[in-house]
């Protein structure tokens, strides 16, 4: 209901109303700056809700210091009560103005908007969320608006340290966001429970930890048993295999990618038929296709997990990613596992958002068709396939490991 009334209220209507509102709120960040600093308050946010890189972080640091007053601040959050010691606002609320202003650390994975207001003596750690991006973004990008780059560009000012996982994102970092402060080479911690839980079997160079006989065990039941919970959560058991289908948003917002040309029963047959089990197909859009009244086409044949909070767990759980232009592609092929692209629209894409890779030099399997993708899940070497992609990370100074979440933890906890 909230997304339709969005798109049958006038444009001019909406802008007048996002100008007021951060007039209001720029005017409490004016007033809340006046109240003292709460040292050991730590303002976690992200506009899409609970999750990403924030709520990692979130996370470690309630574990590493319980002492801690932790606000997460979350878009259409209905939450009234604290979890796990951590407290939830809504974002763009009065009462997230309030905890913004008074708290000694920020952590954002998104841009902060205009009226944001930082204070001397807080510390800001932007995380942005994504890892290895494939299409250009914020400075390198064509078509974005004066207002979006002005608002990123307030967002990185304010910024005293980004995130990163690979030498190749610092970079990106300093000549699309123009950011010149610290970079921390930690990893991504939304990453940590995909790495350590959902990694394949086969893939050794996932940690560099070594791992007793005994700790190698008590690792696979705890795997096992996270699988069987996310699992569960959807309704469905564990003893079959998980594909999930996951295209990206397209730009103007007209599709969700090619669900249309998808064929879920064919691309099952072809799984059972290279791996010898039955699959399950899985389906999830993009929160943006999703908001421009996109649906998954045919749900008698896929199960709709779009809804689902935290498509980290849905990877952590799947055995094959199939998607186009998403960034998941790198950090699900991270576990091992097989990823497969379905592009029927390669130039359409790269014109429209413009991409830092050659397409058809990345290290998947890539189909133009949904014959072509049964063909080419059917005769998939997969030792072929996990050492192209591990040549490909190294040459793009790729470091993770599953404990980015802790380093952060203990960046911010040093500023403390």
């Amino acid at each position: 209901m909230r997304s339709f009334i969005k798109r049958m209220t006038p444009e001019g209507l909406k802008e007048l109303y996002r100008k007021l509102r951060g007039k209001i709120l720029g005017l409490c960040f004016g007033v809340f700056g006046h109240f003292p600093i709460r040292h050991n308050r730590v303002a976690c946010e992200n506009v899409w809700g609970y999750g990403d890189n924030p709520k990692s972080i979130a996370l470690a640091l309630r574990k590493l210091d319980k002492s801690l007053d932790i606000i997460f601040i979350a878009g259409g959050n209905k939450r009234k009560r604290t979890t796990r010691g951590i407290k939830f606002v809504t974002s763009g609320s009065i009462r997230a103005v309030y905890y913004l202003s008074t708290a000694r650390v920020w952590v954002d994975c998104n841009h902060k908007p205009y009226y944001v207001r930082k204070r001397s003596g807080q510390f800001y750690m932007q995380t942005w969320h994504g890892s290895l991006p494939l299409k250009r973004i914020e400075g390198d990008a064509e078509g974005l608006s004066e207002k979006y780059l002005a608002e990123a560009a307030h967002d990185t000012g304010l910024a005293d340290v980004f995130l990163s996982n690979s030498e190749f994102c610092s970079d990106i970092y300093r000549h699309a966001f123009g950011y010149k402060g610290r970079i921390a080479m930690t990893g991504s911690p939304r990453l940590d429970n995909l790495l350590r839980y959902g990694a394949s079997k086969n893939n050794k160079e996932r940690s560099n930890v070594k791992r007793t006989r005994k700790s190698s065990e008590k690792g696979n039941a705890y795997r096992s048993s996270r699988r069987k919970k996310i699992l569960g959560s959807l309704g469905i058991t564990d003893k079959k295999g998980i594909v999930l289908y996951a295209p990206t948003f397209r730009g103007n917002g007209e599709d969700a990618g090619p669900v249309g040309a998808f064929d879920a029963k064919a691309v099952r047959n072809a799984l059972s038929e290279r791996f010898g089990r039955d699959f399950l197909v899985l389906v999830r859009l993009h929160p943006l296709a999703v908001s421009h009244g996109c649906s998954v086409g045919d749900a008698g044949s896929v199960i709709d997990v779009t809804s689902y909070p935290n498509i980290y767990e849905i990877l952590e759980a799947a055995d094959v990613l199939i998607t186009d232009y998403s960034n998941t592609m790198f950090e699900f092929s991270y576990t091992g596992k097989p990823c497969f692209l379905f592009a029927p629209d390669p130039d359409r894409y790269k014109n429209e958002r413009g991409m830092y890779f050659v397409y058809d030099k990345l290290p998947f399997p890539i189909a133009a068709s949904g014959s072509e993708l049964c063909e080419l899940i059917r005769t998939c070497d997969i030792c072929r396939y996990a050492e192209r992609a591990q040549v490909f990370y190294r040459n793009l100074g790729v470091r993770e490991d599953g404990h980015a979440s802790r380093r952060a933890a203990r960046i911010i906890l040093h500023e403390i």
